[in-house]
């Protein structure tokens, strides 16, 4: 019986991500520099909430910008951290736990509403994102940068996000490879 390697990683990875009580026994802070490692992935840094409240509220170039970065490279240093499985694995299934991982560090609960691996186009809807815990956002454009960073490295190509539909209490988001 051959033993699905690429299955068991992805199995692995998920239930990391998926639980609180697993993710966070893989954070610590940094020796070095003291700065939050997850993983072994090194250099992030704990932002205060008046920051992102700061750029909710600003330009929504800078803030897509901001949060295009930010999801790249986190979701880039776990995967880095994975076995080399996890980086083979398909969109679909890569964007899975990317949307595990972005819930876990506090950037909102995601849901795969649409997406077609072939076509690079994906729909998510967003609930308990930053701007929406934060009643004076004036645009989603820094949870939709994170999530088109994040988007960027599961697909392998850069992604491009855009703010399809604003509720009360959700959000849907429209991504299209380049």
């Amino acid at each position: 019986m051959a033993l699905d390697m690429e299955g068991e990683f992805y199995k692995l990875a998920k239930d990391i991500l998926s639980k609180s009580q697993n993710f966070y026994k893989l954070a610590a802070i940094s020796p070095n520099d003291g700065r939050l490692s997850i993983m072994g992935a090194e250099g992030f840094l704990i932002v205060p909430k008046r920051h992102l409240e700061r750029f909710s509220r600003g330009t929504e170039e800078r803030a897509y910008e901001l949060g295009f970065v930010c999801g790249e490279d986190t979701f880039g240093g776990l995967m880095n951290e994975f076995d080399e499985e996890i980086r083979e694995l398909p969109p679909k299934k890569l964007t899975e736990l990317a949307l595990l991982m972005s819930r876990q560090i506090g950037w909102g609960s995601f849901e795969v509403v649409k997406l077609s691996g072939s076509s690079a186009q994906v729909t998510i809807k967003g609930t308990t994102t930053i701007e929406l815990r934060h009643k004076n956002a004036k645009h989603h454009s820094l949870t939709c940068g994170f999530l088109a960073g994040v988007l960027s490295r599961a697909f392998g190509k850069e992604m491009k996000g855009t703010v399809e539909e604003v509720k009360k209490d959700s959000v849907a988001f429209v991504f299209s490879g380049k």
